[in-house]
């Protein structure tokens, strides 16, 4: 049931946006969406209990992201940001398909902002396994531009640092300067991280590759074809009088509930989903 309203002639939807990651890396999608519309509701489901997504096959991970789909469905969400690249490299097309809401995912958004980026067209792609295998980021830039040369790396070890609350030890620096080592004799200009967990690991990232490399992180550009959309639809909340969030995991709610706080800067209650 859409319960869309209108106000002062103007067409408003006070239902909640959905957002989804493998775990806490979606929150970093999240922040940039609540930069830009405030006063939105949103649901966030982070699936911790199936973690890492960029390990599992392409089908397995687009069965995880259509169950918490099916979920934000019950929920009467409006929208659905798949908030996690492995996710959206593997269900992002099926789920637009078939789900009677828009879905919104962070590859094609990323991808646009490294192009813009680049004045070289030399860019540099970290994410999951997963999402390399894909081959999305590379065939989407290419696509966008074809003199733009693409390296991409695996680096499924920042997921786990960031899920492990990490960043910002000096562990989790020897571990980025020892994986993005690959791109010391590369000419890139632009990085995309691209996997959602890996902006929480932006400074260390930065140290490796040097002021001259620019980070690119798809949620910014994600958080605008949000805006975008719902704004070309009529579909913004009607303010914040009706904000309500929730903050779901399949994992542990405490252990979430600490990095989340981290992440958006603003106590966090999260509760256990079992689906």
């Amino acid at each position: 049931m859409i319960l869309a309203i209108k106000e002062e002639g103007i067409q408003v939807d006070n239902r909640p946006i959905g957002v989804m990651d493998s775990g806490v890396g979606g929150l970093t999608v999240l922040r940039q969406i609540v930069k830009i519309l405030p006063n939105e509701s949103y649901i966030f489901v982070g699936d911790q209990a199936n973690l890492p997504y960029g390990q599992k096959s392409s089908a397995t991970v687009k069965a995880l992201t259509k169950r918490i789909a099916d979920y934000m469905l019950t929920q009467n969400v409006k929208l659905f940001v798949i908030a996690c690249n492995t996710s959206t490299a593997a269900s992002l097309e099926y789920l637009q398909q078939i789900l009677p809401i828009p879905v919104i995912g962070v590859i094609a958004p990323g991808s646009e902002s490294a192009v813009k980026t680049s004045a070289t067209g030399q860019i540099g792609v970290i994410a999951t396994n997963g999402t390399v295998r894909s081959g999305d980021y590379q065939r989407i830039i290419t696509n966008l531009n074809p003199e733009s040369h693409v390296y991409a790396l695996g680096c499924p070890e920042f997921v786990t640092m960031v899920e492990q609350g990490l960043a910002g030890t000096q562990a989790a620096q020897v571990a980025v300067n020892n994986r993005l080592a690959y791109f010391s004799d590369l000419p890139i200009d632009t990085l995309v991280m691209g996997c959602t967990h890996f902006p929480v690991l932006s400074q260390e990232i930065q140290n490796v590759v040097g002021q001259q490399v620019s980070l690119v992180d798809p949620g910014i550009a994600t958080a605008q074809k949000v805006a975008e959309y719902l704004n070309k639809h009529q579909q913004l909340s009607a303010g914040a009088a009706n904000i309500a969030n929730q903050f779901h995991t399949t994992g542990n709610p405490a252990e979430f509930a600490k990095i989340a706080e981290n992440l958006l800067n603003k106590k966090v209650v999260a509760d256990h989903l079992d689906i």
